[in-house]
């Protein structure tokens, strides 16, 4: 009996560790991890929990369109939802944008994304993304803010499935070999977004997989496969798609 209760407490203290390694790695909450002898494994298990993650943002930017007209709220959510959670994947974003418009070879978008300068492509995109955002928290109905967060993450699961990495150290490359199983299981943790609208769920989600299809796809001819530029800068692009794609279909 007493086997079986340390068997059981040691299952859940491993799936939390799993889990907090996950906030800790997609986020800046000032999660304290305990020692981790065994990173390497763990680290391919944590996407498991990247859409769980979403909650959070999708919750800031819940609270932030709901003042709709409040120019202080909506700049103040910006401002905690990115400092929070999405700064990290606007800087993959950014450099995607400079390496993947950058007229040479795989080499050489590999070296500019790797260096991390902000060059011409990436301020004006990278501005243009935050209009786009800043806008949508007026015209986007607030609930949709939770399903671009979720999705937008399940969409970084989706880009691992899908593709190999560009190299073989980096951040990207840590995930590799992905474990499928990742995938199902990040996808059981959306299905709460089903009792806020089913129409919206299924236009969520194929938002994010055409998302990660194409993205898998450019970053193999840009760059040969994807790094943690590409995985993080992924999320955005499916979080803005997905406003995008529920604002129109279903307004």
């Amino acid at each position: 009996m007493n086997q079986d209760q340390n068997t059981s407490t040691s299952v859940i203290k491993s799936v939390f560790t799993d889990l907090f390694l996950s906030f800790s790695f997609i986020s800046r909450l000032p999660i304290r991890l305990p020692k981790i002898n065994d990173f390497d494994d763990r680290i391919k298990r944590i996407p498991s929990y990247f859409s769980l993650v979403g909650y959070m943002p999708g919750a800031i930017y819940y609270l932030t369109a709901l003042y709709e007209y409040s120019l202080l709220s909506k700049i103040l959510g910006l401002a905690v939802g990115f400092y929070l959670f999405d700064l990290f994947h606007f800087d993959g974003l950014l450099d995607m944008f400079d390496g993947f418009l950058n007229q040479s070879s795989k080499e050489r978008r590999l070296e500019i994304m790797s260096k991390g300068n902000v060059g011409p492509f990436a301020v004006f995109y990278g501005m243009l993304y935050v209009l786009a955002f800043y806008s949508l928290l007026s015209y986007s109905h607030p609930i949709d803010f939770f399903f671009s967060a979720i999705f937008g993450r399940q969409t970084m699961v989706f880009v691992l499935a899908f593709s190999k990495p560009a190299k073989d150290k980096g951040l990207g490359a840590l995930f590799f070999p992905f474990k499928m199983i990742n995938v199902p299981i990040s996808l059981l943790f959306t299905l709460p977004l089903l009792c806020f609208s089913v129409p919206k769920f299924i236009v969520s989600l194929i938002s994010s997989l055409i998302v990660a299809i194409i993205v898998s796809w450019v970053s193999r001819r840009k760059i040969g496969g994807v790094t943690g530029d590409v995985i993080g800068g992924s999320c955005l692009i499916s979080q803005i798609f997905t406003l995008f794609a529920l604002f129109y279909i279903l307004k």
